[in-house]
């Protein structure tokens, strides 16, 4: 076997301890344009990552291949990165967990559905978008893409550790015109199981909010009471949990640092990661081989832990989180399955006690204008004017400021409507105190 060879062949160069990562993957990608198929790409590729300790230091390596040329060119190369390492390594591999929570999340339903019917779905999503309304003159990137995984982990200490899983997800957006002014809106669905998607749903939800852009207005400069949609709110919350990764806690460029147990939000926020709900993102051992777990990270805007691999632990002198993963041919930490707690109350009940205020619902240039060290941030934005509770006008040409912070502290509420998407994030829209918008 090619996975017995390649620990044979490494501790035969003098690799102590070594690991081997094989993960498949497959995708689908299916696009229209006007009734035809524009793009149809199925994409099958393999991806080895590879690494060990060699003299003391760890080396890592990809590949495409397992074949024996690929194998020996993988220990090459771990030992050549290990040799040009400066650092020692402090941790070695991983023997493994006491205990794991292995789930089957693979949907063989989703795999096994013909791709006529998901070209059917794709269709009847167009010609709802175009049928919608006279004014939507277009629909635009209606595209269908799938995604398949099989991941298999081994090291040379006896850990054995595989998963598998796949997901799709519907892409389009409606293009209307008024009076010759153009706007349009992109929206996604994403899931496992084809039958809970309604294209004429999807259509519906797009051109609504294509349609509602129009007979816009620019409103004045100054701080209002801001209600950010879940998909905005989703966007800053991904900045706030990387200052809660060890690594850039230890660099001091989180603005996080040193306030462990500390108050970072108000009392209505509490975030959670949840790696094992059974959700397309669900893994039951991090990069490292280490056993995953739900934990808290904020509780009732309350700092209650940072996330952590072997070796920022051990700097610490705290356990692991279960958090590794790999970044830039090296471990490093991330996270998935986020999930911020909602309110009870409805969007209409959360923006009834605004009396003047702002509703953005779209950003851009946010990774231009986030300063991830002091949390400052500064970009474009786009939503709708609030007045006296009620969404009023459309709004355009403003710009959305504030420091992450400060705004995860004047939180006053969420809405019920949570949802999880592609960006691994469940939250719902809520309510900030106030933050600066540029206007007129």
């Amino acid at each position: 076997m090619k996975i017995e060879k390649f620990f044979e062949l490494a501790k035969q160069a003098g690799i102590g301890q070594s690991q081997l990562q094989v993960i498949k993957s497959s995708s689908t990608k299916i696009r229209l344009f006007r009734g035809e198929i524009d793009e149809f790409k199925i994409k099958e590729s393999q991806t080895i990552i590879a690494c060990g300790i060699y003299e003391g230091k760890f080396g890592s390596a990809i590949s495409e291949k397992l074949d024996e040329q690929a194998l020996e060119t993988l220990i090459e190369s771990i030992k050549r990165n290990a040799s040009i390492s400066e650092k020692p390594d402090e941790v070695g591999l991983f023997a493994g967990s006491a205990k794991y929570k292995k789930k089957n999340i693979y949907s063989s339903e989703l795999h096994n559905t013909p791709i006529s019917e998901k070209i059917a779905l794709l269709k009847r999503l167009e010609k709802a978008i175009k049928s919608y309304d006279p004014r939507i003159t277009d629909a635009d990137s209606v595209t269908y893409a799938e995604s398949e995984s099989d991941v298999a982990f081994y090291n040379s200490l006896g850990l054995k550790l595989k998963q598998k899983g796949n997901y799709f997800y519907f892409v389009a957006g409606a293009v209307a015109e008024e009076n010759g002014e153009v706007k349009t809106y992109y929206d996604e669905h994403f899931g496992t199981d084809l039958k809970a998607f309604s294209p004429e749903e999807m259509a519906k939800r797009i051109c609504d909010k294509a349609l509602a852009k129009f007979h816009w207005f620019t409103c004045r400069s100054g701080k209002y009471p801001t209600v950010l949609d879940r998909t905005v709110f989703a966007s800053l919350l991904d900045y706030f949990l990387e200052s809660t990764v060890a690594d850039n806690v230890q660099r001091h460029t989180s603005f996080l640092e040193g306030k462990l147990n500390e108050k970072v939000g108000s009392s209505k926020l509490t975030i959670e990661e949840r790696p094992l709900e059974k959700t397309p993102f669900y893994s039951y051992f991090d990069d490292e081989g280490v056993a995953t777990c739900n934990k808290t990270i904020v509780k009732s805007g309350r700092l209650l832990t940072y996330l952590y691999n072997r070796e920022t632990a051990k700097k610490d002198g705290v356990e692991t989180t279960g958090n590794a993963t790999w970044r830039g041919g090296k471990i490093g930490t991330g996270y998935t399955s986020i999930y911020v707690k909602k309110g009870k109350q409805t969007f209409d009940e959360l923006i009834a006690p605004v009396k003047e205020g702002v509703y953005i619902t779209e950003i851009a240039g946010l990774g231009t204008g986030m300063n991830a060290r002091s949390g400052n941030f500064s970009c474009q934005a786009e939503g709708y004017w609030i007045k006296d509770g009620k969404i009023e006008r459309p709004l355009s040409l403003i710009t959305l400021s504030g420091n992450l912070l400060q705004l995860m502290k004047d939180i006053k509420a969420f809405d019920n409507r949570a949802q999880l998407d592609s960006s691994s994030i469940c939250n719902a829209d809520c309510l900030i105190k106030k933050l600066s918008i540029g206007g007129e």
